[in-house]
Formats: structure tokens, C-alpha cells, sequence
């Protein structure tokens, strides 16, 4: 695949290739879409999440996600569904991602109705909320890199200010025709860990699992931005944990979630 061809490759046509899932329909991932060795994490629980929601017609909205990443995905990328029950108001679904390597990605999918309710809580602190960019101090990320489509200010981590808080504005630059929920999904992992933000050292780093909850009913923001957050609480043994929010431009949390993330330093 030409670099041409690989930079115009977005995300929505990337699902399309997807569709329900299936051997009939792999998703070739270019270059352009991954990170290291592996296909970006955010794209592999986007391609899920959308083979996911076509196993039948109807479904609720999402409401939760278990992603565990299992193993690096590259070269022709299938999505296997499996409905695990499905009841009045909710279904539980199973998708799993296959490359050349075998089972890289394994997520549980929670679809559940809206439903009227008494109790309801809003307890949660929001992170310091930069202004929105301006498109003249826009840039991307390489072309051999994820980041490539995407668009943000600055850099995504400042490795010279030691902190285990990362917060970044960050947004597709080609949105046209896309799920919401699959962008959400796409965008929630776009930070790097936010252990790498602690070290003195260029080191390996490691998404193990990921956990998102989906907090907004009908996500939508301004232009495509999505504020990021990504909190490290802990970390010993080469394992970190991190609590995770995604809030859009007008201040309203969208998502919450934590990840487990091995390090080698």
C-alpha cells in the first residue's frame, strides 16, 4: 500500500471494511495505523466495538467495555462476535480480533436501554480544561504512526516535566460518516500511558487490559475535540494503573475508564 493510499485510509472506511465481521471481511491495517509493532489500540477496540454492534439489529446503546489486549495485531486484521445473552433490556457481547499472530484483542461488550431512574449522582472532579486549540498551532504525528491521523497541540507527553497526569485536546482529523462510540473508543486511548510521564528513561510500555464506561447517552463535541485524562495512581512491579476520563468541549464527562499498563523500568 502507497503512502498516499495509507494517509487517505480513515477510520470510518476502516470499519467498513469491517463490517459484521468475519473471514469474508478482514480489515487490512496500513502502516499509518499503528504503533510499534502492532495495530494502535484505540483502532483494534473501535473495529470490535463495530463488528459488535452489527451481530443483530436494534441493539441498545453501549454502556460498557472489558478490552483485554492480548497480543500484537498486524497484517489482516478478522472480528469474531459471539452473543453471550441477550436480554429484555441488554446484550452481552464477545468480540475478538485475529491477525497473523492469532487472538490479539478480546473485548466484552455490555448494550443496555435507557431506563428512568430516582437515584442519580454526579460525583466526579474534572481536570484542569486548557483552551480549546486554535487551528493555526495544529499538527499530527507521523506517517508511520497512529498519530498521523490525528491532530493535537504540542506533544502528546513532555518527557522533560516529571508528572503522572497527562491532559491533551485531542481529535480525528477525518470524522466524516463515523460512529460516535467507535470515535469515542478510538480517541479514549490516543494518550500514551500515563506512567511514561514518571520515567527518566525512554522504556517499554505496555496497555495490558482496559476497562470504559460510557457516561453520555449521545456523544458529541465541538469539532471533533475530545479532552483526554489519564491519571497514574499506582505503580510497582512493572505494573501500573490508571484512571482514565474522557470530557468533551463543553465540559461534560462523555466517558470514565482504567487501564493496567506493564513497564520495563
Amino acid at each position: 500500500m502507497t503512502k498516499t493510499t495509507d494517509k487517505m485510509m480513515t477510520l470510518t472506511e476502516l470499519l467498513n471494511q469491517c463490517g459484521s465481521g468475519g473471514e469474508a471481511n478482514p480489515v487490512i491495517v496500513p502502516q499509518g495505523w499503528t504503533q510499534g509493532r502492532t495495530a494502535f489500540g484505540g483502532l483494534s477496540t473501535a473495529i470490535a466495538y463495530h463488528a459488535a454492534s452489527h451481530i443483530e439489529d436494534a441493539l441498545p446503546g453501549l454502556r460498557s467495555a472489558q478490552i483485554a489486549f492480548t497480543g500484537p495485531l498486524f497484517g489482516a486484521l478478522t472480528a469474531e462476535t459471539k452473543m453471550l445473552r441477550r436480554g429484555r433490556n441488554t446484550a452481552f457481547v464477545q468480540s475478538e480480533l485475529f491477525g497473523d499472530k492469532g487472538l490479539g484483542l478480546h473485548c466484552n461488550f455490555i448494550f443496555a436501554s435507557e431506563r428512568e431512574t430516582e437515584v442519580k449522582s454526579h460525583d466526579m472532579t474534572p481536570p484542569d480544561f486548557p483552551p480549546l486549540p486554535k487551528e493555526q498551532d495544529l499538527h499530527s504525528g507521523p506517517e508511520q504512526f497512529f498519530t498521523s491521523k490525528m491532530e493535537f497541540v504540542g506533544k502528546r507527553i513532555d518527557t522533560s516535566i516529571k508528572t503522572n497526569r497527562l491532559t491533551r485536546w485531542m481529535r480525528l482529523a477525518d470524522r466524516d460518516g463515523l460512529d460516535p462510540m467507535a470515535e469515542i473508543l478510538c480517541m479514549g486511548d490516543s494518550l500514551p500511558p500515563s506512567i511514561m510521564g514518571m520515567l527518566d528513561k525512554n522504556a517499554m510500555v505496555s496497555s495490558m487490559n482496559w476497562q470504559v464506561n460510557i457516561i453520555a447517552d449521545h456523544p458529541s463535541t465541538t469539532d471533533g475535540w475530545w479532552l483526554i485524562d489519564s491519571q497514574t495512581h499506582h505503580a510497582d512491579h512493572g505494573a501500573s494503573s490508571q484512571f482514565m476520563s474522557i470530557w468533551n468541549s463543553d465540559q461534560q464527562l462523555i466517558a470514565t475508564g482504567m487501564q493496567s499498563v506493564a513497564y520495563y523500568a
